[in-house]
């Protein structure tokens, strides 16, 4: 199933639900038409989540996950621009218009001076003709990931400055806005003008955002054939048709999906999803979720899984295949050198032999036959001479020939024996590599080898892999609430204090600390421009402050407080270490009994 209306519809609620209001921390590229966001939820301000919207047109995807990003990114002049208007602002809300292929995300950028008005990024899943477009309030468009002049599209311009056009509408309905009599009047009307269509069709070209394994599933539910000509079907075909389709459209609206993966009962591979109840798939095993994001999520991550499955076999293979070619080749010449060398004995016997005879040998005569009195059968032999030569510099050129291939002798021998040991150890890679061909781990550690004993160029990267508790608690602030009802958190070390100034904190977050000694950060949540913070919040922040501080048996420490936004980690400075200003200061007398009275909340 294609990543379709029905698919975004859901995940859009999905996403409202659980970053309505949350703060973008960053965006990153990881491919050409791929955009990560990171974002905090303001239900979960500890816990850091990623949305992954991509436009490749072999695997579009949109789901949002606690995994990190463990790709190499890449820099873009979209991803700049995106970073510089978006970091630091709010997701506001995400529109679905007309039901059609496309979501709008609507972000409130940071204010550092002023009222901005809002950004708007329009994603849509077109297939190759996606696109992302980053607007201005008034719909004009500061750019787009692609990037379309007139020379391409005379219709349609996605062009800074110019003016957001949505793509053209195809007279299709949004499904969502049909009764019954509108929908029974299409299917008489298209039945007597088109009648080669089928009920598929009928559905899939009349209603927007419908792909064909959706349309193809109103017309199963209705007890129906897909493929089944307008032409042949009755006036009760249509009301069954009508209430399948009503009966899906309903669970739309009220957003009641059956997200379910459909894998093949042998290699577990996926072979079809889907976000609604599906009966067209009985052969495969179903794999429900509860939420159509956690079956997006494990689509996706499955799918990726496999690319990098196929990808890394690819390179195996070629690795491996290129190896071991030049390898028999190299053993080869190495064997037919060794040939060539292996007589080399004989060369020490020539020359003996012409040393022996020189008393007959004259100089211009080209060879010279005598018994060979090195050989238990003492035959006679005739050995080649140089007539340019003396009968002397003969034997001569026989011993300096015997030398050099005995030298080269051994050289070859020892060649040939390296090449049969790389031979030897590459093919034993290549039985471990063909135990476990679908196992990426194994791969990767295939791979590695190989590349460690120098057959590839790179090393590959290790999987991602999800943070533990034991990891997540280590950045964990403590979070009191004061008697005003305001948030305070305490980082308890160096790695708590960074997390908690520079990524849980907003700009207008007040930051206290205890002066020039060392102790915890301490952040009182900003409740907005309305609500001016209360005294004695300030005092109780400043009281945990001293007490998680140095000076915390001192009788009076003096603690400084300022806006976070004028707080700065100096460069390469070590955690918890940074610089401020605008600083403002309060004696505090350290009162235990007020830190244990606080209310403390625990952060899972």
């Amino acid at each position: 199933m294609s990543l379709d209306s029905i698919t975004l519809e859901a995940m859009r609620k999905e996403l409202l639900d659980k970053f309505k209001e949350g703060k973008i921390v960053n965006l990153i590229q990881t491919k050409k038409y791929k955009i990560i966001i990171e974002i905090k939820s303001v239900k979960f301000l500890t816990t850091t989540f990623y949305i992954h919207i991509s436009l490749d047109p072999s695997l579009p995807e949109i789901y949002f996950t606690e995994l990190e990003n463990r790709q190499q990114t890449i820099i873009s002049p979209f991803l700049t621009l995106l970073h510089n208007q978006l970091k630091g602002g709010k997701l506001l809300d995400i529109e679905h218009p007309n039901f059609d292929r496309i979501l709008h995300f609507i972000i409130k950028p940071y204010q550092k001076f002023g009222q901005l008005p809002n950004k708007i990024l329009v994603v849509e899943f077109m297939g190759k003709h996606g696109n992302m477009i980053f607007l201005k309030g008034d719909k004009t468009i500061e750019t787009a990931i692609k990037l379309i002049d007139s020379n391409i599209s005379r219709y349609r311009e996605i062009m800074p400055g110019k003016l957001y056009i949505p793509p053209p509408s195809q007279n299709k309905i949004d499904p969502l806005n049909i009764n019954r009599e509108s929908f029974l009047n299409i299917f008489n009307s298209l039945s007597a003008e088109n009648k080669d269509l089928t009920l598929r069709e009928l559905i899939q070209d009349s209603f927007t955002g419908l792909s064909p394994q959706s349309a193809k599933e109103v017309v199963l539910q209705a007890n129906l054939s897909p493929e089944k000509y307008l032409s042949e079907a009755s006036g009760s075909d249509g009301e069954m048709l009508w209430t399948s389709f009503n009966r899906i459209v309903t669970d739309i609206k009220n957003h009641n999906y059956h997200p379910a993966l459909f894998l093949d009962p042998l290699s577990k591979k996926i072979k079809a999803w889907s976000i609604i109840d599906s009966v067209q798939f009985p052969k495969y095993h179903k794999k429900t979720f509860k939420d159509a994001n956690s079956c997006l999520e494990s689509l996706f991550s499955e799918l990726e899984r496999e690319r990098e499955i196929l990808s890394m076999q690819n390179k195996i293979d070629q690795i491996i295949r290129k190896n071991m070619d030049k390898i028999n080749n190299k053993i080869s010449d190495y064997q037919k050198k060794l040939e060539e060398v292996k007589n080399c004995e004989q060369y020490k016997i020539n020359g003996e032999l012409i040393k022996a005879n020189l008393a007959v040998i004259k100089r211009g005569d080209r060879e010279i036959t005598a018994i060979n009195y090195y050989s238990p059968r003492q035959e006679t032999i005739t050995i080649p001479l140089n007539d340019k030569l003396t009968p002397l510099d003969n034997a001569r050129l026989y011993f300096k020939k015997y030398r050099k291939t005995k030298d080269s002798y051994q050289i070859i021998s020892e060649q040939l024996q390296s090449q049969q040991l790389k031979l030897a150890r590459l093919t034993e890679l290549q039985r471990l590599y063909e135990q476990e061909i679908n196992s990426l781990p194994h791969l990767l550690k295939i791979y590695n080898k190989l590349t460690g004993l120098g057959w590839g160029k790179k090393i590959a990267t290790p999987l991602p892999h999800k943070k533990s508790k034991k990891e997540k608690n280590r950045l964990a602030p403590i979070k009191y609430i004061s008697k005003d009802g305001w948030e305070i958190y305490v980082g308890k070390n160096n790695l708590q204090n960074d997390f908690l100034t520079f990524k849980l904190a907003s700009g207008n977050d007040t930051w206290l600390h205890a002066k020039n000694i060392q102790g915890s950060h301490v952040i009182i949540k900003n409740k907005g421009d309305k609500q001016s913070l209360p005294l004695s919040t300030l005092i109780q922040a400043a009281n945990l402050a001293a007490y998680f501080s140095k000076a915390k048996k001192d009788n009076k420490v003096l603690v400084d407080y300022t806006l976070k936004k004028y707080v700065k980690k100096p460069k390469n400075a070590k955690p918890g270490m940074v610089i401020y200003s605008h600083e403002k200061g309060l004696w505090i007398k350290v009162d235990p009994e007020e830190v244990r009275s606080l209310k403390k909340i625990s952060q899972k």
